[in-house]
């Protein structure tokens, strides 16, 4: 056989892997693209669990904001919200809601109340989101198999930078005796990490909306 035909026929058939492979990897790097660098961190101070988290993210102050107060028809954004309550609504900018998370077996559901406020700066590009304990006391049918998270706190925040927002919370409670500090630390670390994951998605879910 011809040598350059040889040289042809091996080339074709290079090029046809190459194809092959650039098919099967596609999806594996699209999914790449789709994860969010994420920082996050849990420290213990005086007994309470703070973490700290952030990202870039192509979502409005405006839009998280809406995001947020989603919550009471799908909260599912949020890893194992069970359920949203708008309890009062005193001002525009202010909230306060009950928050009901699943916690993993054998421990029972964890409960918070808290007051939100929000404040937008002149000309609403970036946003804060105060978070405080709520002085509305739940039900005792609420309580009822479910624990009652302490002196929840926390800032939501979306700031520019660049062309980009970032997205950070920063956030505390009182340790939860009833569960041991190692799994309260993983269960803590693990359902920031995949909120923060359900949020990009939900950006991105936008924005291909928008287009």
């Amino acid at each position: 056989m011809n040598k350059s035909l040889v040289a042809k026929d091996i080339i074709s058939k290079g090029s046809k892997w190459l194809i092959l492979l650039l098919v099967a990897f596609a999806p594996l790097v699209n999914a790449a693209k789709e994860q969010p660098a994420i920082d996050i961190s849990i420290i213990d101070i005086d007994g309470q669990w703070q973490v700290e988290a952030k990202m870039q993210i192509q979502l409005s102050a405006v839009d998280f904001i809406k995001l947020l107060d989603s919550a009471p028809k799908n909260c599912s954004w949020m890893h194992n919200c069970k359920s949203v309550t708008l309890l009062k609504k005193s001002e525009e900018n202010v909230r306060e809601i009950q928050t009901r998370f699943d916690s993993p077996w054998p421990f029972s559901d964890r409960l918070m109340l808290t007051k939100s406020v929000i404040e937008y700066n002149q000309d609403h590009s970036e946003v804060a989101v105060y978070v405080s304990e709520s002085g509305l006391l739940p039900s005792a049918d609420e309580l009822n198999n479910t624990v009652l998270v302490k002196n929840p706190k926390g800032t939501w925040r979306v700031s520019r930078v660049g062309e980009h927002y970032e997205l950070s919370y920063i956030g505390s409670a009182d340790a939860d005796i009833a569960i041991p500090a190692f799994l309260l630390k993983h269960t803590l670390l693990s359902a920031t990490q995949k909120t923060f994951e359900n949020i990009y998605r939900l950006s991105l879910s936008k924005i291909k909306d928008a287009q």
